[in-house]
Formats: structure tokens, sequence, C-alpha cells
């Protein structure tokens, strides 16, 4: 099989954009919103990416169709299909995609583009379609410029204005089903809140939780009173939570430390120690032109996605001082003819810039699907 290249320089021209947009900002540039501004209105459909009674729905109507590249070096086309008739419905909220900008949250220009968001959304929730009714709100957030700012956390107060609203609106939309929380990045930091603010709080809405994949943020082991981290594939209620990182390519505490007391869980084995990824997936192409693209894929390939089982393991990480991590390792079987198309050692991944945060549900989408069914099933859905 051909070997693949990758392209070095997106993540770079990110970094250089967040510091040149801080930088404008530190001379002048300030916030046009207010912490106290009112949400968006939920009720419209204009506010939507993804919404069950949507004509033009985002995860829907997507192609996910992937090529699956087999260990004989052989392929063959996977198609996607979304369930007909879910038990449970699904919540999600996406990562940082205004990478440039003042310090402190966009204003509402950037809801009528939704290509930013795509790339997010198709490869992190679009998929459970497959097994709920997918709701993905828009929201105004802050930008990357502001992570560098002392007061994030303050900041990140306006899009959970946007959030909660999303939430109660969602919440009244379903009824009494049972629901799934999933949320990336920003995305997680503001679900955190959720959880804490909304869910934690209320028997009712935990009894209604089947999980909450809160991942790539800031979780700690103690972030909720009522709601553990999971531990079993049939545990309900519970939280999955991970940043990853490839093997060799580990944190540096000295430079991008992890918060102490960080919560990991490894979706290949929920229960502990190294267990084999189920499937990856991975875009073939970007919305985003700044990304650039994670790996050349071959010609041949003519699918939006790229699906490898097997040849991937994943391990939660003790550090000394810091929370543990998800360590990504290649390791496919002797026979396996495949090679890793994601480079490790490229400017992308790298420990010193974001590592494998963009593809933290990349690798595990399979199992994290696959838990989430089965902590649906443990409750008799």
């Amino acid at each position: 099989m051909k070997k693949f290249s990758a392209h070095p320089r997106s993540m770079i021209l990110v970094l250089l954009l967040g510091l040149l947009a801080l930088s404008l900002a530190a001379c002048g540039g300030s916030d046009t919103n207010s912490a106290a501004r009112q949400p968006l209105d939920y009720a419209s459909d204009s506010r939507w990416l993804c919404r069950p009674d949507m004509y033009s729905d985002e995860c829907r109507g997507a192609d996910l169709t992937a090529t699956e590249l087999l260990s004989d070096g052989t392929s063959r086309v996977v198609k996607h299909v979304v369930a007909t008739d879910p038990k449970y419905d699904c919540f999600y909220v996406y990562p940082t995609v205004a990478l440039s900008g003042p310090v402190g949250s966009v204003d509402e220009s950037i809801l009528s583009n939704h290509a930013p968001m795509l790339d997010a959304l198709l490869s992190q929730a679009a998929r459970f379609t497959g097994q709920c009714r997918v709701f993905a709100p828009l929201y105004r957030q802050i930008t990357l410029p502001t992570y560098a700012s002392p007061s994030v956390e303050t900041y990140l107060e306006e899009p959970y204005v946007d959030i909660a609203a999303a939430f109660d609106y969602f919440v009244k939309s379903i009824g009494d089903r049972p629901f799934v929380v999933i949320s990336h990045s920003q995305g997680a930091q503001l679900s955190r809140r959720l959880l804490q603010r909304k869910i934690d709080p209320d028997p009712a809405l935990r009894t209604r939780l089947i999980t909450a994949l809160v991942i790539g943020g800031d979780t700690l082991i103690d972030s909720f009173t009522n709601i553990p981290g999971c531990t079993t594939e049939a545990q309900s209620g519970c939280v999955i939570s991970y940043r990853s990182y490839a093997e060799g390519y580990g944190p540096i505490p000295t430079i991008k430390p992890l918060p102490s007391g960080l919560l990991c869980t490894n979706p290949a084995s929920i229960a502990g120690g190294e267990g084999r990824l189920g499937g990856a997936y991975f875009a073939t192409a970007t919305k985003q032109p700044v990304l650039g693209t994670w790996a050349k894929w071959p010609d041949s390939i003519k699918t939006p996605f790229v699906l490898m089982r097997d040849f991937y393991t994943s391990a939660c990480v003790k550090q000394a001082i810091d929370g543990d991590y998800l360590e990504i390792r290649v390791r496919p079987k002797p026979s396996d003819t495949r090679t890793n198309p994601i480079p490790f050692d490229n400017a992308y991944f790298s420990p010193k810039a974001s590592a494998l945060h963009v593809l933290d549900y990349d690798f595990p989408l399979d199992d994290l699907m696959r838990l989430v069914a089965a902590k649906a099933t443990a409750k008799g859905l």
C-alpha cells in the first residue's frame, strides 16, 4: 500500500493566527458581547446544525461513507445507516472553530456559515445518528486567542448562556426520553458546566442520562458530586473523558502541563489497562482550508472518510504530578500490511502544540459508539 505523507503547515498557521489575534486584542481590541446577554432563540431552526424535526439537518443529511482499509491491503466501502426509530437522543456541543479574532466571544455573524462547524460535527457526532437522534445547537463561542487570557474561565460564561438555553429547549423537546451528552474541547468545557449546574443536582435528569462524552476538556475525577466516571460498559449516568496523545509524544509538564486530577477513561478498555481500538475514522478532506489535511490519501479513495479497524490500541497513562492521559499506540498484528496514516511526529501533533487533540474522537469513535449503545441497552432501550 502506498505510504501516506502529511502536510505540516496548518497547526503552525493556526497557532500564529491565534497569537496575532491576541496581540491585536492586547493593543486595544475588546470583546463586544456582554456576559449578561440574552441567549439565542433556539425555537428557530436557524440556531441548529442538527435537530430531528428539521428538513435541513446537517447530521442526517451528511455523507458518512467510509473506505475501510483492510489488513491484507485491500479495501471496501462501508455505508452509514441512520436509525429509523432510535430510543434515545444525543445533545452535541462542538469544539472551538473560531480560530482567530479578538479576545472574548464571537458575535452572531459566525453562525451563518456552517462550514467551520462541519469538520467536527461530521467527525464526532453525526455518526451517532445510527443509534440516537442528534441535536446540535449553534452557539456564540470564545475565540482561540481567548485561551491565552487569564480571564478565560470568565469568558466561557458567555457561550454557556447559549448552551444552557439550547439544553433547556432540548430537554423540553424530547419529553421524558433518555439522553446522551456529546462534546469536545470548548464544547466539553461548556458541557462540564452543564452537567454541574443542571444535571448533577437534578435526580430526574440524572436518571435519564445514559452517559456523557466530555472529551478533550478539563473534567477532573472530582468534577461532579453525583455523576461518576465510567468504569464498566453497562454503567449508566456516568462520564467518559480523556485527552489523547500519541505514544512517544506525551505531555510535557514544563511546557503544557495537564490539570492535576484529570479524568481519563479508556474507550477500548473501560475497566482499565490497554485495549485494542475497534475502529478509527479519519476524514479525507476538510471544510476549513486553514486546517489543511492530516494525510494525503491515495487517489483511489473517493469517500469522505477512511476506516481502520483493529490497528491501534489505547491506554490511560498515569503521570506522577498531573492528570492521566489517553495514549494512542500503533499496534498492527504481524500479518497486517497497513501503515499508520497519521504522522505522530508532525508539527500538527506535537505535545508543545495540541498533541492529538483535534483527533480525540477519530481514533476511538467506534468504541465510543459501542459504549453508548451498551449503556443504552443496559437501561433497557
